[in-house]
């Protein structure tokens, strides 16, 4: 039972969290629009001065190997990622549409940690159109210096890191998108 002091002091506080309530739903519309260029840019890093990639060369599933440095010339997406990491595959469809509509842009999909038969179990349930990498040591994690998954590196047609996203992104929208074609031009 509430005394005549609770039930005073508790008046001017429901009204106070009332009105907080009433301003935070008023802001939701603003902060839905806003929200998705927030986060998409939230954890980019553009690296100046931009330094040389490290080596990268690994098989994919088929059987071909990968190796970044036959790449010169070409923008390439390094996806690290892992099967066990939800937020890396929630953005491989937003990789794979990158990869889909600017197959200027090559995009590769590195598995730091995981086995090639985990990752070929992962590849029968969901179709992408670029290659996914086992790095079961995660060696090229390392030499990379992957802090947390998923990381993407956006190298420049000179072989240099350009953009560094750490986080799931959507890379088939802009503003990334757009800084990924732009490079290209470089």
């Amino acid at each position: 039972m509430l005394s005549p002091t609770d039930a005073f002091e508790s008046v001017p506080s429901r009204a106070l969290n009332r009105r907080r309530l009433l301003a935070c739903l008023a802001a939701l519309p603003f902060l839905a629009a806003t929200a998705p260029a927030a986060a998409a840019s939230s954890g980019l890093q553009r690296l100046q001065p931009r330094p040389s990639a490290p080596a990268l060369r690994l098989t994919a599933l088929d059987g071909k190997t990968y190796d970044l440095g036959a790449q010169q010339g070409r923008v390439v997406v390094v996806n690290f990622w892992s099967v066990y990491c939800r937020a890396c595959k929630a953005e491989m469809p937003a990789l794979d549409a990158l990869a889909r509509q600017h197959p200027e842009v090559a995009v590769w999909g590195v598995a730091a940690g995981d086995s090639p038969e985990t990752v070929a179990a992962f590849a029968e349930t969901v179709a992408v159109g670029f290659p996914l990498l086992p790095d079961p040591q995660m060696h090229a994690a390392s030499a990379w210096s992957v802090p947390v998954l998923p990381v993407t590196d956006v190298i420049d047609p000179q072989g240099r890191i350009a953009l560094r996203m750490i986080g799931e992104a959507h890379w088939d929208q802009p503003p990334l998108r757009d800084q990924v074609l732009a490079l290209v031009a470089d």
